[in-house]
């Protein structure tokens, strides 16, 4: 399947994509709220390159390499498909999820 039909470009594997990203935000330890933040509010907003550059200054922080599909994923023309992919990760990575910041 094709994901970014621009550069056509594939995904292989999602979920190791996914698996990949988490474990490189988590990696770096307790993220600082602002960095926090940004990943909330890219992923609820569904801004793909703001995301993008979230994951990036945060694997520059600790010397590592984004993968490269996420980029590929990223440009999915399939908004459902940015969109669940984004809120996956900050599900996994955040230590205040909504419902304990909302209380």
């Amino acid at each position: 399947m094709i994901r970014d039909y621009w550069n056509r470009a594939e995904v292989a594997d999602e979920e190791k994509v996914k698996a990949d990203v988490i474990a490189l935000i988590k990696k770096a330890g307790t993220l600082t709220y602002s960095e926090m933040q940004e990943l909330r509010n890219s992923s609820e907003l569904c801004d793909r390159s703001h995301f993008m550059a979230s994951v990036q200054r945060i694997a520059e922080k600790i010397g590592e390499a984004v993968p490269k599909e996420l980029e590929v994923l990223l440009e999915d023309p399939d908004f459902d498909v940015r969109v669940s992919f984004m809120k996956a990760v900050v599900e996994a990575v955040d230590p205040a999820p909504a419902g304990v910041r909302a209380h």
